[in-house]
């Protein structure tokens, strides 16, 4: 009741501040996963659908983005603190193959983004576990808040647990992706796509593990892995690190940065002030606005760029909180 008595009065505030320009030093960070061709594939129950967002979606982004005079930028830029405030970072966790799509778009409008890539995933060339279950159960006849409920519980496993689980539940040819859509990238396609001018590659654990879920040996482990194989796959050590879940304590900022990573974003909703992407451990948990897809995109759009906002300046003061763990994956909540 309170989260949605927040949310009433900040679109409230939002819609009163549509026309207001973007000033000040800020940075405004935005997650995304998989990019759809059009809504319509998801009637092929082939992809968890909790964002779902098109390559006409992400252009519309990018489009109000710019009309609110905002520069656009990567990690590397803000670990190499060469940002020109206001500025807004494009993010896609996962490393779905299906995120080529977004070349030709990034060519033409000339923005960068940076694609956090679940490493385990690229090596084995499996499917992400959630599509899996949620292909398999909508096979079976299982409802959608039956499985999302199942995905929640299993989240809490740790990633080698999860992946017998479903050879458990729908055998190993279930493991394999069934098309584009849910398919990781090929390491062939990492390798050209790290190479892209307007692309940054970032680390998001080898396993798409919950880093709070595991102790220090498992955490520096994963984030280890997941920056060996980028290097032995690309040529080069990431910068930029986005935590599965956004989940983060104050053992896993001190990892993280021991490991060379510069940069870190969470799924806490609130813009970054300039002051807190120079150097870590503020750079290490930087806000970032997960709520965007294709039914809600105007709305959380605004939200997003309002100049107040009580869910921001909450998630904020969670940011310093550690350690911080999220009610749900890094998704939007359904209303």
């Amino acid at each position: 009741m309170r989260r949605k008595f927040i949310k009433a009065i900040d679109i409230a505030l939002a819609k009163l501040l549509r026309f207001s320009p973007v000033r000040g030093q800020q940075l405004f960070v935005y997650a995304f996963h998989g990019v759809l061709p059009d809504l319509d594939i998801l009637g092929q129950n082939l992809t968890d659908p909790y964002q779902p967002i098109t390559l006409r979606d992400i252009e519309r982004v990018i489009v109000r983005l710019k009309e609110s005079g905002v520069s656009f930028v990567t990690g590397r830029e803000i670990a190499a603190q060469a940002v020109r405030y206001p500025a807004a970072w494009l993010t896609f966790d996962d490393g779905y193959a299906n995120n080529l799509q977004l070349l030709p778009l990034l060519r033409r409008l000339d923005v960068p983004a940076t694609i956090f890539v679940a490493t385990g995933n690229v090596e084995s060339g499996e499917a992400y576990w959630w599509d899996v279950l949620f292909r398999e159960g909508m096979q079976r006849g299982k409802n959608m808040p039956d499985i999302a409920r199942q995905r929640e519980e299993m989240k809490s496993l740790p990633p080698q647990k999860i992946r017998q689980q479903l050879i458990d539940m729908f055998g190993a040819e279930s493991l394999r992706p069934k098309a584009d859509i849910d398919r990781p990238l090929t390491p062939g396609e990492l390798c050209s796509l790290a190479k892209e001018p307007l692309i940054e590659i970032g680390n998001h654990t080898h396993n798409h593990c919950i880093l709070t879920l595991g102790d220090g040996a498992c955490r520096r482990r994963e984030i280890s892995a997941c920056n060996a194989y980028l290097q032995k796959i690309t040529g080069s050590l990431p910068v930029s690190i986005a935590y599965p879940n956004g989940d983060f304590d104050q053992q896993i900022l001190k990892i993280t940065e021991s490991l060379g990573l510069k940069v870190g974003v969470t799924c806490l909703p609130f813009r970054n002030r300039a002051g807190s992407t120079q150097k870590p451990p503020d750079s290490l948990r930087l806000g970032r606005f997960a709520g965007l897809r294709s039914d809600k995109l105007e709305r959380e759009l605004s939200l997003s760029l309002a100049p107040v906002g009580l869910a921001q300046s909450l998630a904020e003061r969670m940011s310093k909180r550690t350690p911080y763990q999220t009610e749900t994956q890094c998704t939007p909540k359904r209303e």
